[in-house]
């Protein structure tokens, strides 16, 4: 899926970029519908890499255990997602270890927003982060935390949306984990600190075509002064 956030003509463009304006915006949104689906906790994943919109995200889950899958609820007969989410998201369920998952875009970006969410009565803690290098490596810029409140019933879904952002398009990659570090139960107390579910992932970066329209711009600035 893919929105643009500003349109402009071409002239307009080239006017503004070459003056050092602010370029368009564009939205990117992976939300894993056209993915197969491989199970709740099977552990057919370790990397998954998508393209949309120009942009290229690889997603991992570095550490050990390092599996993970694309969940359909339909599939186990499990209560559905949110219409908002679909049907199919990521699921961490072959481990409930807190090895956090990592999305590394292919060319830097000024936002990322990502939904997690899950079923049950436990409250989970939530985490995005972002930084300026691949693999969750370089400077921190931004980190985004909400706790999610359980529902009154094991089958009630609860959600929130974390954003983390920067001034220009700088962030190369993301961090994010959410789930319960301590969980009391009539069979005991556990511990699953990566047990939510995650969806739509969506970045801003700059419209397709800026980098054509500013070579655009040094070209007509260049013939002006010949």
């Amino acid at each position: 899926m893919f929105r643009s956030f500003l349109s402009t003509g071409l002239a307009m463009a080239c006017g503004c970029i070459v003056c050092g304006a602010t370029p368009a915006l564009a939205e990117v949104v992976f939300d894993f519908e056209d993915q197969p689906q491989t199970g709740f906790s099977d552990g057919a994943l370790t990397s998954l890499t998508l393209t949309s919109g120009g942009l290229t995200v690889t997603i991992t889950r570095p550490g050990s255990p390092n599996q993970f899958d694309i969940y359909d609820p339909n599939d186990i007969g499990n209560p559905t997602f949110p219409a908002s989410w679909g049907a199919r998201s990521i699921s961490p369920w072959f481990s409930n270890d807190d090895t956090a998952f990592v999305a590394t875009f292919d060319r830097p970006v000024q936002s990322v927003s990502i939904d997690m969410g899950d079923f049950g009565q436990d409250a989970d803690d939530l985490l995005l982060e972002a930084f300026g290098d691949v693999d969750g490596g370089g400077a921190l810029i931004d980190i985004a935390e909400f706790t999610l409140p359980g529902g009154a019933d094991v089958t009630d879904f609860t959600q929130a949306t974390l954003t983390v952002t920067a001034l220009s398009p700088q962030i190369r990659s993301i961090r994010f984990i959410g789930g319960t570090e301590s969980f009391d139960t009539p069979f005991g107390t556990f511990s699953i600190p990566n047990s939510v579910y995650y969806d739509n992932l969506s970045v801003v970066v700059p419209a397709p075509g800026v980098a054509i329209i500013v070579a655009a711009g040094g070209a007509l600035t260049s013939r002006r002064r010949r």
